[in-house]
């Protein structure tokens, strides 16, 4: 037994000295390159340090786009070198992805998979994503962190805590308003005042830079930028939000039918949510708020006007506890939930070729596979799988 615990213990010194090495070369021959959004962000951090505007047109295409409030958090970073600051947000990602799918693990309702292989099969499917989230160094790994993080103090029962989190994930985007129906509907009004009072707070905090009338001109600059850089990206080639897809799928017509059919759907996808939570006062599930927050994580890419394909990273959770539960469904429908991820992971140019892969990717057909989730997950709760 003892022997055996050592060559375990050997093997996965091994392997986290083969991942650094594969992570250290992959930086230095291909994200070093890039990192387009974190420069962005550098930016963001260091012209709050100076007390600078930090919305200015002349940016273009990579105007800062987050509140005042993430370019305090982001001002740690612009205290270092650039090139040493993108080695740090890019190791920073990495722990950040560890706890990430630490804590998933941790509140399935039920163990019905070992470990690795949850994380060996999601990382399959979700790598594509990921992969470009770090190429880019965007901020997603760092909000689903907050958000798996908040998840897990619900389930404690630490509303005050989960609310701080909550709240904070709101200063980079506002993706975790989602997340806001739910919690009037779970009357955690002490989560929601934890959640405004961080909000509040940070939103204040920005004033020890600018004073408070330097402050409000800083915040209606944001508003602005927003308003002003949105529109323009919604039917771009790699924005696979619904919105975008319908766009794609009826060109040329009026945007008040899309936007019809956009509101039939969210009314379909809402009236399902509410019915699980309907379900789950009839059928107790234990930790029933999993799969509910899953659900609500895959609504964050599907309804932001800009889902990029990477966003679907939020999807981590859902992912990991469908493939847990995979054994329960029916047999025809545990094949259409394994194709369903074999298209979503493997949908990439080396297998699909060029025409295809744009073809895919041009028509935002991600859309489709994720509405698939969706009924994936109500059915899981409606069935009662816990």
């Amino acid at each position: 037994m003892k022997k055996l615990e050592e060559k375990k213990y050997r093997f996965f010194i091994i392997l986290i000295i083969f991942l650094i090495l594969i992570l250290s070369l992959a930086y230095f021959f291909w994200i070093r390159k890039d990192m387009t959004d974190f420069g962005v962000c550098y930016e963001g951090g260091k012209r709050i340090l100076l007390g600078e505007t930090l919305y200015r047109v002349s940016d273009g295409h990579l105007q800062y786009k987050y509140s005042p409030p993430s370019a305090l958090f982001l001002s740690f970073f612009a205290l270092f070198p650039y090139e040493m600051a993108k080695i740090l947000w890019y190791v920073l990602e990495f722990f950040l992805l560890f706890f990430i799918f630490s804590i998933s693990l941790k509140i399935l309702p039920s163990k019905e998979k070992k470990r690795g292989v949850l994380i060996g099969f999601s990382l399959l499917i979700l790598t594509k994503f990921l992969g470009r989230e770090i190429e880019l160094g965007q901020v997603n790994i760092f909000i689903i962190f907050v958000l798996t993080w908040m998840i897990e103090a619900l389930l404690e029962e630490k509303e005050i805590k989960a609310g701080a989190l909550w709240g904070i994930s709101l200063f980079f985007k506002p993706y975790a308003l989602v997340f806001f129906p739910y919690f009037l509907l779970k009357k955690k009004f002490k989560l929601i005042a934890a959640g405004i009072g961080v909000v509040l707070a940070g939103f204040a905090a920005p004033a020890i830079f600018y004073g408070f009338k330097g402050n409000l001109l800083i915040l209606k600059e944001w508003q602005t930028s927003l308003s002003q850089s949105t529109p323009r990206l919604v039917a771009s080639y790699d924005n696979a939000s619904l919105y975008s897809f319908l766009l794609k799928v009826f060109p040329g017509q009026n945007k008040e039918l899309i936007i019809l059919i956009l509101s039939l759907i969210f009314l379909v996808l809402a009236f399902s949510f509410l019915w699980m939570m309907k379900v789950a006062k009839a059928k107790a599930m234990e930790k029933a708020e999993v799969l509910e927050a899953s659900y609500l994580f895959i609504l964050i890419p599907l309804f932001s006007p800009l889902g990029w394909y990477y966003n679907y990273l939020y999807s981590i959770l859902a992912v990991i506890l469908l493939l847990n539960c995979i054994e329960r469904f029916p047999s025809f429908l545990k094949y259409g939930l394994i194709a369903n991820f074999i298209i979503i992971g493997g949908t990439l140019r080396e297998t699909l070729g060029k025409e295809l892969f744009r073809f895919y990717t041009q028509n935002s057909l991600l859309v489709i596979n994720y509405l698939i989730v969706l009924f994936y997950l109500f059915y899981l709760r409606v069935k009662k799988y816990s």
